[in-house]
């Protein structure tokens, strides 16, 4: 079923506008890491440098699925107790940002999400996405808790 109050988020230009400035350092930091390989691949070769980045890639992958879970499940166990807590919506944001970071190839990329994953990097990582994309904390969390308890009253 269509979201349509995440679709309106997505479409808002502020939403737009931050989700362009992550793009765009991942860019960034693709660029640094072609330049870091390039040298790399001169000094110990092509073929080792490959297997460098794809070890970093797969470890990446390996350990953030479990860490996007682990932190959604905290977060919808937060929203089926009805507790609030004010850093449990960032610390999520910024573990779907540092994935995308971690998965994506590269040393600097690697370095970035490792940074957001340290939860008081995260919060704070998560709080500016926030406040650049105009989502208010509390009213996602009312949405959630609500769709939650609309969803369990019609599987009963």
């Amino acid at each position: 079923m269509l979201n349509l109050r995440m679709l309106y988020i997505l479409i808002d230009r502020r939403s737009v506008r931050t989700f362009m400035a992550i793009v765009t350092a991942l860019g960034f930091g693709v660029l640094l890491d072609i330049l870091v390989f390039i040298n790399l691949s001169l000094l110990i070769g092509p073929w080792v440098t490959l297997a460098i980045i794809a070890a970093i890639t797969a470890s990446g992958i390996t350990v953030m699925f479990p860490v996007v879970e682990r932190t959604g499940g905290r977060l919808l166990e937060a929203v089926d107790d009805g507790v609030f807590d004010d850093s449990i919506l960032p610390g999520y944001i910024s573990v779907l940002i540092s994935a995308a970071f971690i998965v994506v190839p590269g040393l600097f990329n690697t370095l970035v999400g490792s940074l957001l994953l340290i939860r008081p990097v995260g919060i704070r990582a998560g709080n500016l996405v926030s406040s650049l994309a105009g989502i208010n904390w509390q009213e996602a969390y009312e949405y959630l808790r609500l769709d939650r308890m609309t969803r369990d009253t019609a599987e009963s």
